[in-house]
Protein backbone atom coordinates (compact mmCIF):
# COMPACT_ATOMS: atom_id res chain seq x y z
CA UNK A 1 0.00 0.00 0.00
CA UNK A 2 1.39 3.42 -0.97
CA UNK A 3 1.91 6.25 1.51
CA UNK A 4 -1.03 8.20 0.02
CA UNK A 5 -3.34 5.21 0.39
CA UNK A 6 -2.20 4.73 3.99
CA UNK A 7 -2.98 8.37 4.78
CA UNK A 8 -6.40 8.14 3.14
CA UNK A 9 -7.16 4.94 5.04
CA UNK A 10 -6.20 6.55 8.33
CA UNK A 11 -8.39 9.63 7.68
CA UNK A 12 -11.38 7.35 7.10
CA UNK A 13 -10.50 5.36 10.23
CA UNK A 14 -10.19 8.52 12.34
CA UNK A 15 -13.53 9.93 11.21
CA UNK A 16 -15.17 6.59 11.87
CA UNK A 17 -13.59 6.47 15.32
CA UNK A 18 -14.94 9.93 16.27
CA UNK A 19 -18.47 8.95 15.25
CA UNK A 20 -18.34 5.51 16.91
CA UNK A 21 -16.87 6.74 20.20
CA UNK A 22 -19.43 9.58 20.35
CA UNK A 23 -22.35 7.17 19.91
CA UNK A 24 -20.93 4.57 22.34
CA UNK A 25 -19.55 6.63 25.25
CA UNK A 26 -19.43 3.69 27.67
CA UNK A 27 -17.04 1.51 25.65
CA UNK A 28 -13.38 1.03 26.52
CA UNK A 29 -10.51 1.17 24.03
CA UNK A 30 -10.39 -2.62 23.97
CA UNK A 31 -14.11 -2.86 23.23
CA UNK A 32 -13.92 -0.23 20.48
CA UNK A 33 -10.97 -2.08 18.91
CA UNK A 34 -12.94 -5.33 19.05
CA UNK A 35 -16.04 -3.79 17.43
CA UNK A 36 -14.08 -2.02 14.69
CA UNK A 37 -11.78 -4.96 14.01
CA UNK A 38 -8.70 -2.90 14.85
CA UNK A 39 -5.62 -3.35 16.99
CA UNK A 40 -6.05 -1.75 20.48
CA UNK A 41 -2.69 0.06 20.19
CA UNK A 42 -3.77 1.45 16.82
CA UNK A 43 -6.98 2.77 18.40
CA UNK A 44 -4.93 4.43 21.18
CA UNK A 45 -2.60 6.02 18.62
CA UNK A 46 -5.59 7.26 16.62
CA UNK A 47 -7.17 8.78 19.73
CA UNK A 48 -3.90 10.58 20.52
CA UNK A 49 -3.84 11.97 16.97
CA UNK A 50 -7.50 13.05 17.15
CA UNK A 51 -6.70 15.04 20.28
CA UNK A 52 -4.39 17.20 18.13
CA UNK A 53 -6.87 17.53 15.24
CA UNK A 54 -9.81 19.79 14.50
CA UNK A 55 -11.58 22.08 12.06
CA UNK A 56 -9.03 24.84 12.70
CA UNK A 57 -5.89 25.66 14.66
CA UNK A 58 -7.15 28.05 17.29
CA UNK A 59 -8.74 27.60 20.73
CA UNK A 60 -12.18 26.02 20.52
CA UNK A 61 -11.43 24.55 17.10
CA UNK A 62 -9.78 21.31 18.21
CA UNK A 63 -11.32 17.95 19.07
CA UNK A 64 -11.38 17.42 22.82
CA UNK A 65 -11.47 13.92 24.29
CA UNK A 66 -10.31 11.79 27.19
CA UNK A 67 -9.27 8.15 27.02
CA UNK A 68 -7.81 5.65 29.44
CA UNK A 69 -8.16 1.95 30.18
CA UNK A 70 -11.50 2.80 31.82
CA UNK A 71 -13.10 4.26 28.70
CA UNK A 72 -13.24 6.92 25.98
CA UNK A 73 -15.13 10.21 26.32
CA UNK A 74 -15.58 12.63 23.40
CA UNK A 75 -16.02 16.07 24.99
CA UNK A 76 -16.11 18.16 21.78
CA UNK A 77 -16.35 16.43 18.40
CA UNK A 78 -16.22 19.73 16.43
CA UNK A 79 -19.29 18.62 14.48
CA UNK A 80 -17.41 15.81 12.76
CA UNK A 81 -20.18 13.33 13.62
CA UNK A 82 -22.84 15.40 11.86
CA UNK A 83 -23.99 14.48 8.33
CA UNK A 84 -22.44 16.47 5.50
CA UNK A 85 -24.74 18.98 3.79
CA UNK A 86 -24.18 19.50 0.09
CA UNK A 87 -25.34 22.39 -2.06
CA UNK A 88 -26.90 21.42 -5.42
CA UNK A 89 -23.70 22.43 -7.24
CA UNK A 90 -21.57 20.38 -4.82
CA UNK A 91 -23.85 17.37 -5.23
CA UNK A 92 -23.54 17.55 -9.02
CA UNK A 93 -19.77 17.84 -8.83
CA UNK A 94 -19.58 14.88 -6.46
CA UNK A 95 -21.75 12.76 -8.76
CA UNK A 96 -19.43 13.51 -11.68
CA UNK A 97 -16.44 12.50 -9.55
CA UNK A 98 -18.13 9.27 -8.41
CA UNK A 99 -19.01 8.38 -12.01
CA UNK A 100 -15.35 8.77 -12.98
CA UNK A 101 -14.16 6.71 -10.01
CA UNK A 102 -16.53 3.90 -10.93
CA UNK A 103 -14.62 3.43 -14.18
CA UNK A 104 -11.30 2.96 -12.35
CA UNK A 105 -11.35 -0.65 -11.08
CA UNK A 106 -8.75 -1.52 -8.51
CA UNK A 107 -8.48 1.98 -7.07
CA UNK A 108 -11.75 2.05 -5.12
CA UNK A 109 -14.53 -0.22 -3.94
CA UNK A 110 -16.97 -0.05 -6.87
CA UNK A 111 -19.91 -1.10 -4.70
CA UNK A 112 -19.25 1.71 -2.25
CA UNK A 113 -19.03 4.21 -5.11
CA UNK A 114 -22.32 3.04 -6.63
CA UNK A 115 -24.00 3.11 -3.21
CA UNK A 116 -22.81 6.66 -2.49
CA UNK A 117 -23.93 7.88 -5.92
CA UNK A 118 -27.35 6.25 -5.46
CA UNK A 119 -27.86 7.98 -2.11
CA UNK A 120 -26.99 11.38 -3.58
CA UNK A 121 -29.31 10.84 -6.55
CA UNK A 122 -32.09 9.77 -4.18
CA UNK A 123 -32.20 13.21 -2.56
CA UNK A 124 -31.91 15.16 -5.82
CA UNK A 125 -34.49 15.54 -8.54
CA UNK A 126 -32.54 13.55 -11.09
CA UNK A 127 -29.14 12.03 -11.81
CA UNK A 128 -27.87 15.56 -12.23
CA UNK A 129 -28.96 19.04 -11.16
CA UNK A 130 -29.76 21.47 -13.93
CA UNK A 131 -27.82 24.71 -14.15
CA UNK A 132 -31.11 26.59 -14.37
CA UNK A 133 -32.34 25.18 -11.06
CA UNK A 134 -31.66 27.86 -8.43
CA UNK A 135 -33.58 27.03 -5.25
CA UNK A 136 -34.34 29.88 -2.90
CA UNK A 137 -31.74 30.26 -0.16
CA UNK A 138 -33.50 31.08 3.12
CA UNK A 139 -30.33 30.72 5.20
CA UNK A 140 -28.54 33.55 6.99
CA UNK A 141 -25.90 33.66 4.24
CA UNK A 142 -28.61 33.97 1.59
CA UNK A 143 -30.36 36.77 3.47
CA UNK A 144 -27.09 38.64 3.91
CA UNK A 145 -26.33 38.25 0.19
CA UNK A 146 -29.77 39.65 -0.64
CA UNK A 147 -29.23 42.61 1.67
CA UNK A 148 -25.90 43.43 0.00
CA UNK A 149 -27.25 43.13 -3.54
CA UNK A 150 -30.41 45.11 -2.77
CA UNK A 151 -28.64 47.64 -0.48
CA UNK A 152 -31.07 47.04 2.36
CA UNK A 153 -30.59 47.03 6.11
CA UNK A 154 -30.70 43.87 8.22
CA UNK A 155 -32.13 42.89 11.59
CA UNK A 156 -29.84 40.21 13.02
CA UNK A 157 -29.62 38.11 16.15
CA UNK A 158 -25.90 37.91 16.89
CA UNK A 159 -23.89 35.83 19.34
CA UNK A 160 -20.77 37.56 20.64
CA UNK A 161 -18.13 35.06 21.74
CA UNK A 162 -16.10 37.75 23.51
CA UNK A 163 -18.97 38.63 25.89
CA UNK A 164 -20.87 35.32 25.63
CA UNK A 165 -24.12 37.20 24.93
CA UNK A 166 -26.76 37.14 22.21
CA UNK A 167 -28.36 40.40 21.11
CA UNK A 168 -30.73 41.78 18.49
CA UNK A 169 -29.17 44.42 16.21
CA UNK A 170 -30.03 46.55 13.20
CA UNK A 171 -27.13 46.96 10.79
CA UNK A 172 -26.30 48.39 7.37
CA UNK A 173 -24.32 45.76 5.41
CA UNK A 174 -21.29 46.98 3.45
CA UNK A 175 -19.28 43.93 2.33
CA UNK A 176 -18.11 40.40 3.07
CA UNK A 177 -14.55 39.16 3.50
CA UNK A 178 -12.83 35.88 4.35
CA UNK A 179 -10.11 35.43 6.95
CA UNK A 180 -8.61 32.25 8.50
CA UNK A 181 -11.34 30.02 7.09
CA UNK A 182 -14.25 32.18 8.31
CA UNK A 183 -16.56 34.61 6.49
CA UNK A 184 -17.22 38.02 8.04
CA UNK A 185 -19.81 40.72 7.39
CA UNK A 186 -18.71 44.34 7.52
CA UNK A 187 -21.68 46.46 8.52
CA UNK A 188 -22.46 49.78 10.17
CA UNK A 189 -24.35 49.81 13.46
CA UNK A 190 -25.47 53.21 14.74
CA UNK A 191 -22.98 54.82 12.36
CA UNK A 192 -20.01 52.73 13.55
CA UNK A 193 -18.44 50.17 11.21
CA UNK A 194 -18.25 46.73 12.86
CA UNK A 195 -17.34 43.16 11.91
CA UNK A 196 -19.71 40.20 12.41
CA UNK A 197 -18.68 36.58 11.93
CA UNK A 198 -21.27 35.04 9.64
CA UNK A 199 -21.62 31.72 11.47
CA UNK A 200 -22.43 33.61 14.68
CA UNK A 201 -25.46 35.34 13.14
CA UNK A 202 -28.30 33.21 14.48
CA UNK A 203 -31.10 34.91 12.50
CA UNK A 204 -31.27 37.57 9.80
CA UNK A 205 -34.19 39.34 8.16
CA UNK A 206 -34.37 42.05 5.51
CA UNK A 207 -35.66 45.49 6.46
CA UNK A 208 -37.24 48.10 4.20
CA UNK A 209 -34.67 50.78 5.12
CA UNK A 210 -31.89 51.42 2.61
CA UNK A 211 -28.29 50.66 3.55
CA UNK A 212 -25.92 53.55 2.84
CA UNK A 213 -22.82 52.03 4.46
CA UNK A 214 -19.65 52.11 2.37
CA UNK A 215 -16.44 50.15 2.89
CA UNK A 216 -13.90 52.47 1.28
CA UNK A 217 -11.60 52.33 4.32
CA UNK A 218 -11.36 48.54 4.39
CA UNK A 219 -7.75 47.29 4.50
CA UNK A 220 -7.40 43.65 3.45
CA UNK A 221 -3.99 43.49 5.15
CA UNK A 222 -5.61 44.52 8.46
CA UNK A 223 -9.27 43.45 8.09
CA UNK A 224 -10.12 43.90 11.78
CA UNK A 225 -8.41 47.29 12.11
CA UNK A 226 -6.16 46.10 14.91
CA UNK A 227 -3.32 48.39 13.83
CA UNK A 228 -5.38 51.35 15.07
CA UNK A 229 -6.23 49.78 18.43
CA UNK A 230 -4.61 50.44 21.78
CA UNK A 231 -1.59 48.40 22.87
CA UNK A 232 -1.48 46.71 26.28
CA UNK A 233 1.67 45.80 28.18
CA UNK A 234 1.46 42.26 29.56
CA UNK A 235 3.47 39.71 31.48
CA UNK A 236 3.26 36.10 30.24
CA UNK A 237 4.17 33.09 32.35
CA UNK A 238 7.29 31.42 30.86
CA UNK A 239 5.35 28.17 30.35
CA UNK A 240 2.55 29.97 28.46
CA UNK A 241 4.42 31.79 25.69
CA UNK A 242 2.61 29.41 23.29
CA UNK A 243 -0.37 31.77 23.61
CA UNK A 244 1.39 33.95 21.02
CA UNK A 245 0.71 31.21 18.45
CA UNK A 246 -3.06 31.65 18.87
CA UNK A 247 -3.56 35.29 19.86
CA UNK A 248 -2.18 38.59 18.58
CA UNK A 249 0.49 38.69 21.29
CA UNK A 250 4.02 39.92 20.63
CA UNK A 251 6.64 38.47 22.94
CA UNK A 252 9.03 41.38 23.46
CA UNK A 253 11.95 39.34 24.70
CA UNK A 254 12.92 35.83 25.65
CA UNK A 255 14.46 37.30 28.78
CA UNK A 256 12.45 36.66 31.93
CA UNK A 257 11.65 39.73 34.01
CA UNK A 258 14.02 39.59 36.97
CA UNK A 259 11.42 41.00 39.40
CA UNK A 260 8.41 38.89 38.44
CA UNK A 261 9.93 35.84 36.74
CA UNK A 262 7.53 36.40 33.82
CA UNK A 263 8.09 37.33 30.15
CA UNK A 264 7.14 40.86 28.91
CA UNK A 265 4.77 41.07 25.94
CA UNK A 266 2.36 43.44 24.15
CA UNK A 267 -1.13 42.84 22.81
CA UNK A 268 -3.49 45.04 20.79
CA UNK A 269 -7.08 45.09 22.01
CA UNK A 270 -10.32 46.72 20.94
CA UNK A 271 -12.21 46.66 24.24
CA UNK A 272 -10.87 47.07 27.75
CA UNK A 273 -13.61 44.81 29.11
CA UNK A 274 -12.60 42.12 26.60
CA UNK A 275 -8.94 42.34 27.65
CA UNK A 276 -9.84 41.99 31.33
CA UNK A 277 -12.03 38.96 30.61
CA UNK A 278 -9.30 37.47 28.42
CA UNK A 279 -6.77 37.75 31.25
CA UNK A 280 -9.28 36.33 33.74
CA UNK A 281 -9.74 33.38 31.40
CA UNK A 282 -5.98 32.89 31.31
CA UNK A 283 -5.83 33.38 35.10
CA UNK A 284 -2.38 32.02 35.98
CA UNK A 285 -0.81 32.72 32.57
CA UNK A 286 -1.32 36.45 31.79
CA UNK A 287 -1.06 39.66 33.82
CA UNK A 288 -1.81 43.25 32.76
CA UNK A 289 0.88 45.86 33.42
CA UNK A 290 -0.51 48.77 31.36
CA UNK A 291 -3.03 50.38 31.10
CA UNK A 292 -2.99 50.69 34.85
CA UNK A 293 -6.75 51.14 35.13
CA UNK A 294 -7.34 47.78 33.42
CA UNK A 295 -4.80 46.11 35.72
CA UNK A 296 -6.71 47.54 38.70
CA UNK A 297 -10.02 46.36 37.23
CA UNK A 298 -8.58 42.86 36.78
CA UNK A 299 -7.43 42.81 40.42
CA UNK A 300 -10.82 44.08 41.60
CA UNK A 301 -12.69 41.33 39.73
CA UNK A 302 -10.36 38.67 41.11
CA UNK A 303 -10.84 39.97 44.67
CA UNK A 304 -14.62 40.06 44.17
CA UNK A 305 -14.66 36.47 42.95
CA UNK A 306 -12.54 35.30 45.89
CA UNK A 307 -14.84 37.11 48.36
CA UNK A 308 -17.85 35.40 46.80
CA UNK A 309 -16.22 32.03 47.43
CA UNK A 310 -15.64 32.71 51.12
Amino acid sequence: MSADQQRQERVVRLLNLVAYASKHPDLTVMEIARDLGADPQQVRDDLDLLYMSGVGTGPGEMIELEHSWKGVRIIDDQGLTKPLRLTPAEASALLVLLDSLETMPGLVDARAVRSAAAKIRAVTKSSGIGDADHPADSSVAGTVADALSQKRQLAITYYSATSDTTSRRQVEPASLFHEDGNTYLRAAEAGEMKTFRLDRIREASLLDETSTASDTDFDSADPFGMAQQANAQLLIHPDATWLADYWDIDIESDDINSETGWVPATMRYGSGDWLVRFCLGQADRVRIVEPRELADELTARVDSALEALD
